[in-house]
């Protein structure tokens, strides 16, 4: 018989929601604040309650065993209540209706599976709200005898059937198409098979695997192809693939078109970002604001329904689904999640504080694309800011309770500013003021009674917003505070200058937190080098395995050539620049077809094109220049150029949009040249990160500069040979490659020659 496993959660959602969409900015607990809020209830409870009472009841449909899992928050054995425990920052008066009987039901659902688990002739459930900031608890409570419970679960199971049969019959056809997929790819090139090896051990044994591979090797293929082939063994539930940046996405989408084309009958979704694909902005995701939130949940099931044969629902499909049944794009994409194979989506939904997708319940693999740049993301994830001038606008857009609340963090600000202004001393573990904490609590509570009132309170009020929203991240992130977090105060001679910062210097503590609900994480990219170092900042276990693969290239295919003697250092770069103009010139006239020359800044890129831009190999060339604040227009600009002209000399930016994640098979790059190192600016933060490091590690240097710079030469080196055929030829500008601590960080697959000195 087919299996089929749901959670009680996604089944209460699928079955008993109903009405309008009602995304209202309410300020609720964080996900780690709605943990602690659940271990200060069970910390009230008699020591006879059991808490996270797992629960599993299999109901068969003809050929079809449904599997129903949960895990209720507490069960009383003496006094025969199932508590379900919801955390909030609201009275229950204000809450919808509508979510209140969704939160009951749920309980229900827990007291039908315990009541035939134990055999009870009744329960009472019991819905317990918790306010986290005031300690409160409003209970609900219902005594159910087995009967009724029976026939609740019987008429939702009887709502979840044509939906099950759906599920069985896809997983069916998907099953049978991988026991038969062949790699899309035809052959496996060398290195990739035991590539796919590892990572279809490392889903068996729900491990963590490190995978580092050359650029164009083929990585993506050799994770995501045992991936799939896992989920018709049963090794997992689902697959997320997690991207860094848009073109990551557009990437695995297109390999699993490949394999849809080679036979693959799976299903997948991408997920995009809200105000990316919103329908209405500037209006408030609620049923009185927005159409497509009008009645979303009643028009819900037969846009599921519609969708989950198409396959492969991209951004393009997730929109014409969403008009042809009028609800909300970004809200059904997330509706398909629980019930799809794989998801497509940034590190955000994943990492973030607020991410909310993944359900615990499921054994979900997550295949983290493009990898070095996690640390980096999940440190500003995981980073805040307060500003005064952006409450001072807020300020001025509102009355009533709101402005009175701005007013006492105002006041909290002003003593801040008022205290002594003493650098951060690097080693400090100060915290932010409690007492600024309780002003942002206030603050929250009077934003969330008038958004209980009228949805819209903030559509018009832009300021008001945007430091809102700040206020509800600045609370998530105090709540995770550990060591390696600074409180930091900023400002200059400006009368609303003060900045208030919660910075977050190593997020490793919340990655490995992360990786932890999840049954196994696979990361790769071309640079997770050195091993220690990415292990250690993607907060992976000690028992995660780490695998650099050879290359299938040749060593040829990219000659790469060092230049030492041009000082490219900060301090030297106007002295030097002639020269560096005149090395440039040289090599772009020695090295036809398409080029790209990398900067470490903008303001040495516009210096070093004006001194190069009358010579000789620049001059006959289309020279493109990538500016700050590039568009989408723009950087499309520049796919195209390379993509029709031979004679491109484009000057981009080490380690932007251009450094890595884009695909320039063939000739539509021949040439790259990197001037510098890449190392990240001396600044407070770099300093105060090396000085973490340094305490950590013992090695403040290497974390904080040498290796994350070294990350972004192999990247633009990577950026050439993609494929079989590719060739080429890369300049490296800088005196540190006479070190060997530089040349030891070099992609290995590559000949390296020294350019002779000129004296």
């Amino acid at each position: 018989m087919n299996e089929i496993a749901v959670a009680v959660g996604d089944l209460v959602r699928f079955c008993h929601r109903r009405g309008d969409l009602n995304q209202r900015a309410q300020g609720g607990p964080s996900g780690a604040e709605g943990i602690a809020g659940h271990q200060r209830i069970y910390a009230r409870r008699p020591d006879h309650y059991q808490r996270e009472y797992r629960l599993q009841y299999r109901h068969s449909y003809d050929d079809i065993h449904l599997v129903l899992n949960g895990r209720a928050d507490g069960y009383d054995t003496l006094a025969g209540i199932v508590e379900e425990i919801k955390t909030t920052r609201r009275p229950p008066d204000e809450l919808d209706d509508s979510l209140n009987e969704l939160h009951l039901s749920q309980g229900r659902l827990y007291g039908a599976m315990l009541a035939k688990q134990l055999d009870l002739a009744g329960i009472t459930i019991r819905l317990t709200r918790f306010n986290i900031d005031t300690g409160e608890e409003y209970r609900q409570d219902e005594y159910r005898t087995r009967k009724s419970l029976d026939d609740f679960l019987d008429v939702t199971l009887g709502a979840f059937a044509d939906w099950v049969q759906t599920l069985s019959a896809i997983a069916d056809a998907r099953d049978a198409s991988l026991n038969t997929l062949p790699f899309p790819h035809g052959q496996f090139r060398a290195g990739q098979r035991h590539l796919a090896e590892l990572s279809y051990k490392c889903i068996d044994q729900g491990g963590q695997l490190l995978l580092s591979a050359p650029t164009g090797s083929g990585k993506t293929a050799a994770v995501l192809f045992p991936s799939l082939k896992a989920l018709a063994t049963g090794k997992h539930d689902k697959i997320a693939f997690v991207t860094q940046k848009t073109v990551g996405r557009k990437a695995a989408e297109d390999d699993l078109e490949r394999y849809r084309q080679a036979g693959y009958r799976g299903t997948a979704v991408s997920l995009t970002a809200q105000e990316t694909v919103c329908f209405s902005p500037g209006k408030a995701c609620h049923g009185e604001d927005c159409p497509y939130a009008k009645g979303y949940y009643d028009k819900l099931p037969a846009a599921l329904a519609a969708g989950i044969r198409r396959g492969q629902l991209r951004r393009l499909e997730i929109e014409a689904l969403a008009k042809e049944f009028e609800v909300c794009p970004y809200e059904l994409a997330r509706d398909f999640v629980p019930w799809v194979d794989v998801i497509i989506a940034d590190s955000h939904y994943w990492f973030s504080l607020s991410a909310s997708v993944g359900d615990a319940a499921k054994r979900w693999t997550l295949l983290i694309d493009e990898a070095h740049n996690l640390p980096g993301r999940a440190r500003n994830m995981y980073s805040a800011e307060l500003s005064k001038a952006l409450l001072m606008s807020a300020r001025a857009e509102s009355n009533g309770n709101i402005k009175r609340a701005l007013e006492g963090i105002n006041r909290q600000l002003l003593t801040l500013n008022r205290e002594p202004w003493d650098e951060i001393d690097f080693h400090s573990e100060a915290q932010p003021p409690n007492a600024l904490q309780r002003t942002l609590t206030v603050f929250a509570e009077a934003v969330a009674e008038q958004l209980a009132a009228d949805p819209t309170a903030l559509q018009a009020r832009a300021s008001l917003r945007e430091f809102y929203f700040d206020c509800l991240h600045w609370s998530r992130v105090q709540s995770v505070w550990g060591e390696e977090f600074r409180f930091e105060r900023q400002r200059d001679n400006g009368r609303q200058s003060l900045l208030l910062r919660l910075h977050c210097l190593d997020p490793a503590r919340l990655l490995t937190a992360q990786h932890r609900q999840r049954h196994a994480v696979i990361a790769f990219s071309a640079t997770l080098t050195p091993e220690h170092w990415c292990h250690q900042t993607l907060g992976f276990s000690d028992t995660a395995v780490s695998h650099r693969a050879t290359s299938p290239f040749a060593p040829e295919q990219l000659r790469v050539t060092l230049t030492v003697d041009i000082d490219t250092r900060y301090r030297a770069r106007q002295r030097t620049l002639d020269e560096l103009a005149r090395r440039l010139s040289a090599w772009l006239s020695a090295s036809p077809g398409n080029s790209i020359v990398y900067f470490p800044s903008y303001r040495y890129l516009r210096d070093g094109l004006a001194a190069i831009s009358e010579m000789q190999g620049v001059s006959d060339r289309c020279v493109w220049q990538q500016q700050p604040e590039l568009s989408e227009r723009q950087r499309v600009e520049l796919l195209e150029l390379l993509g029709q002209r031979q004679d491109v000399a484009a000057f981009c930016i080490l380690g932007g949009v251009f450094g890595e994640g884009i695909d320039l098979p063939g000739d539509r790059l021949v040439n790259v040249a990197v001037i510098g190192v890449g190392m990240p600016q001396v600044n407070r933060h770099t300093r105060q990160l090396q000085e973490w490091y340094e305490q950590r590690f013992g090695k403040g240097f290497e974390y904080t500069f040498l290796y994350p710079g070294m990350q972004k030469v192999d990247q633009a080196l990577g950026r050439v040979v993609r494929s079989d055929t590719d060739s080429g030829t890369a300049l490296l500008i800088d005196p540190r490659y006479r070190e060997a601590a530089y040349r030891q960080l070099l992609p290995p697959w590559w000949d390296y020659e020294m350019a002779p000195s000129v004296d």
